[in-house]
């Protein structure tokens, strides 16, 4: 609630002196004067006059706060308002039953149809799922025992083949024939995944029974792994023999060893009601 502030007397009103006799009329000029130079006659004169206090401009209205009076009656105002809703009331009150029980009936053969139609045409347009399906080619061609004999010969180191790993679908298995030139002997894969700016070399392991008085063999295993496993991805590598005598290298003729990974999806869509889906593959290119 706010209250009316009273400004001070010097700053909205102005006293004025008027006669106690009530004549009406104002001193004059010549009076004026003379009272200024004569102090009793002030003194005297202040005794037969009055001052009275006018205002220099009307009062600014202030916004008065809500009485109590006006709250009571907004409240009472609102109270009726929502006393005027609908009220809940249940079925028990008044004689009814609180449980309402009702049946349905299943669909019959025609509805059953219907909902069928509409699932195999729902079919059509759901998105399908999407399997992927990893296979790695092999660029390489395995030499003929007679080739190989020779090259085991000449270059000491040759690898005699390469095949993808049946139940690791992002691997490769390889086998290397080695010149038995010396008792100790190690063999390394050196392989890249990008175009040789960083490689890693990979111990093979010797395969034991394998020595037939000449070659040893010794196999080695390589995988694709993330991010290298989109469509295209490209595993490079040379082989590294490692002997008493010095190292020999064996690198396809110059043009190094290759796999490529091959990525396909396999789409599953909705099976039908006869529990047949269709399946088919597709390739990126």
């Amino acid at each position: 609630m706010s209250f009316l502030t009273i400004p001070s007397q010097g700053s909205l009103f102005r006293a004025i002196k008027t006669n106690k006799s009530g004549d009406g009329e104002g001193r004059s000029k010549d009076d004026d004067e003379g009272n200024c130079n004569n102090d009793d006659d002030d003194e005297e004169e202040d005794d037969d006059t009055a001052v009275r206090l006018i205002p220099r401009c009307s009062p600014i209205p202030r916004r008065r706060g809500q009485s109590i009076s006006d709250e009571t009656a907004e409240y009472l105002r609102i109270h009726q308002a929502l006393s005027g809703r609908k009220k809940l009331s249940f079925a028990d009150t008044i004689g009814g039953d609180l449980v309402d029980v009702k049946e349905f009936v299943a669909f019959d053969s025609d509805d059953e149809e219907a909902s069928a139609k509409w699932e195999a045409e729902e079919a059509k347009y759901r998105r399908l799922e999407q399997e992927p399906i990893y296979q790695v080619h092999t660029e390489f061609s395995a030499p003929s025992p007679d080739a190989l004999l020779r090259a085991v010969r000449d270059h000491k180191v040759e690898v005699e083949q390469i095949c993808p790993v049946s139940d690791e679908p992002l691997a490769i298995s390889g086998v290397i024939r080695v010149l038995n030139v010396s008792f100790h002997k190690s063999v390394y894969i050196r392989s890249t995944f990008d175009g040789w700016a960083t490689y890693y070399d990979y111990p093979a392991e010797y395969v034991v029974g394998s020595h037939d008085g000449t070659t040893d063999q010794f196999s080695f295993k390589l995988s694709f792994t993330p991010p290298y496993i989109t469509h295209g991805s490209r595993i490079e590598f040379v082989v590294r023999y490692e002997t008493s005598d010095g190292d020999f290298w064996a690198n396809n003729s110059s043009m190094n060893y290759a796999v490529t990974l091959l990525l396909s999806y396999e789409d599953i869509t909705a099976k039908t009601h006869s529990g047949v889906g269709a399946v088919s593959q597709i390739w990126e290119v």
